[in-house]
C-alpha cells in the first residue's frame, strides 16, 4: 500500500514540467517517504529533488538535500540496514559531486568544509571503483579559483586521461564533457581551440539540453571581456533564440548581449527579474546577474540621464518614485557585485572573481571606445 503510494507521487511528478511546481510535488513525496519511513523512496526523492533544484532551481537550495542524502545513505550503511546496490552508489557519488559544485555558489562556506567533502568524495571513488574524471574536474576548477593555474593544469591532463578509460564514471553527460573542454580551451586563451572544441555542442545532435546553451553565455561573455562587439552579437543572437521556446530560459543571460544591441529588453529583463534573483541563495548567480546589471545601465547612461525603472523593494538603492540616474545605478549594482566578489575571493585566498570584473569592465570599454571613435569619423 505505502509503496504504491509513493509510486503514484514519483509518477505525478515526473509528469510535471521542470521548475517550482515539479519541486513542490517533490517536497510533498520527499515528506511523505520520510513519514513511512520508506528508505528507499527516502533516498530517491531526495535524490530527484536535488536534481530538480540543482538544474531547474535554485543551485544553492539543493545543498541540505543533499546533506541529508549523504547522512541517510551513511547512516543506514554503517548500521546495516542498507544493501549498497549500484543505482544507491551512484546516487552517493552523485551527491558527493553536486556538494563541490554547489560549495561554488555560496562563499560563507568555508575551505575546510569543501576539503572534508573533497575527501570523502576521493575516498569513495576508490571504495566503489568509480572513475576519478569528475573529481579531477572539481579539483580543476576550484584550484583556478584558488589561483593556481599550473596545478590545475595538472588535474585538467589527469581528467583527459581518464576520458580515455572504461571507467564508470560519475557523470557521462556527453554535453557535459565537451563543455568543459570549451572552457578549458578559454582559460588556456585558445580561442580557436574553444570553438573548434565547441562544435558538438552546436550541431543538429549535442546529446544534451544544458551545455548547447551554457557554451554559447560563456562565448558571448568571453567576447565581451576580449572586446569583441561582432562575437557578442553572433553568439548573443544564437543565444537570443532560447527565449522563444524554453520557459526556464533566464532574460538575464542576455544582458552581454543587450548592453550593446538592445538596450530596452535588457532594462524591462532586469525589472522582470531580479526579484528572483534575490530570492535566491545562489549568490554566484546574483554576483553575475549585478555585474552584468552593472555593465548595461553603463551603456543607458550614454543615452539617458534618467530612467524610470520598477525595481525591487529589496534593493538597497530602491527609490519609491522608480526615477534612477543609470550612472548611479550602475555604480551600485558594481559595488554590490564587488562585494559579493570579494567575499568569494577571501575564502579562496586569491582574486579570481575580481580579476573576472576587470576583465569585463575592461572588454565593454573598449568595445565602447571603439564605438565612439567610429561614429565621430562618421560625422
Amino acid at each position: 500500500m505505502a509503496e504504491s503510494e509513493l509510486q503514484r507521487m514519483f509518477n505525478h511528478y515526473v509528469a510535471l514540467p521542470h521548475g517550482a511546481e515539479r519541486i513542490r510535488a517533490k517536497q510533498e513525496a520527499l515528506k511523505r517517504s520520510d513519514e513511512l519511513d520508506d528508505l528507499g523512496w527516502r533516498l530517491a526523492n531526495r535524490r530527484n529533488l536535488a536534481l530538480e533544484e540543482f538544474f531547474h532551481g535554485d543551485k544553492a537550495k539543493a545543498l541540505p538535500v543533499i546533506a541529508e542524502y549523504i547522512e541517510i545513505f551513511e547512516r543506514n550503511l554503517a548500521n546495516g540496514r542498507m544493501v549498497p546496490t549500484e543505482n544507491r552508489v551512484e546516487g552517493y557519488l552523485r551527491m558527493l559531486d553536486m556538494a563541490l559544485e554547489v560549495f561554488e555558489t555560496l562563499p560563507q562556506l568555508p575551505m575546510e568544509q569543501w576539503r572534508k567533502m573533497e575527501e570523502k568524495y576521493w575516498s569513495a571513488m576508490q571504495r566503489y571503483h568509480y572513475g576519478k574524471a569528475d573529481y579531477f574536474q572539481k579539483k580543476f576548477n576550484q584550484l583556478l579559483c584558488e589561483g593556481s593555474v599550473q596545478e590545475a593544469e595538472e588535474f585538467y591532463r589527469m581528467w583527459e586521461e581518464e576520458q580515455q578509460t572504461n571507467h564508470d564514471q560519475v557523470v557521462d553527460c556527453e554535453g557535459c564533457i565537451q563543455y568543459f573542454r570549451v572552457r578549458h580551451a578559454l582559460v588556456q586563451n585558445d580561442w580557436d581551440g574553444a570553438v573548434k572544441e565547441a562544435q558538438p555542442l552546436l550541431g543538429d545532435d549535442p546529446g544534451c539540453s544544458q551545455q548547447p546553451w551554457r557554451v554559447l553565455h560563456l562565448f558571448m561573455t568571453e567576447s565581451r571581456d576580449r572586446g569583441s562587439r561582432s562575437s557578442v552579437k553572433e553568439y548573443g543572437k544564437k543565444l537570443r533564440m532560447r527565449l522563444d521556446w524554453d520557459e526556464n530560459a533566464d532574460a538575464m543571460e542576455l544582458l552581454a548581449y543587450d548592453a550593446l544591441f538592445d538596450l530596452s529588453h535588457g532594462l524591462k529583463a532586469i525589472e522582470s527579474c531580479l526579484e528572483r534573483v534575490l530570492e535566491k541563495w545562489d549568490y554566484l548567480q546574483r554576483w553575475r546577474h549585478f555585474l552584468e546589471t552593472s555593465l548595461l545601465l553603463q551603456q543607458a547612461a550614454r543615452e539617458h540621464e534618467t530612467l524610470s525603472l520598477m525595481l525591487p523593494q529589496q534593493l538597497g538603492c530602491y527609490r519609491e518614485d522608480g526615477q534612477y540616474h543609470p550612472a548611479e545605478l550602475s555604480q551600485w549594482f558594481y559595488e554590490e557585485a564587488l562585494k559579493i566578489a570579494q567575499k568569494f575571493d577571501e575564502r579562496n585566498g586569491f582574486p579570481y572573481y575580481q580579476n573576472a570584473m576587470e576583465k569585463a569592465r575592461a572588454g565593454m570599454k573598449q568595445m565602447t571606445d571603439a564605438m565612439e571613435k567610429a561614429k565621430h569619423s562618421n560625422q
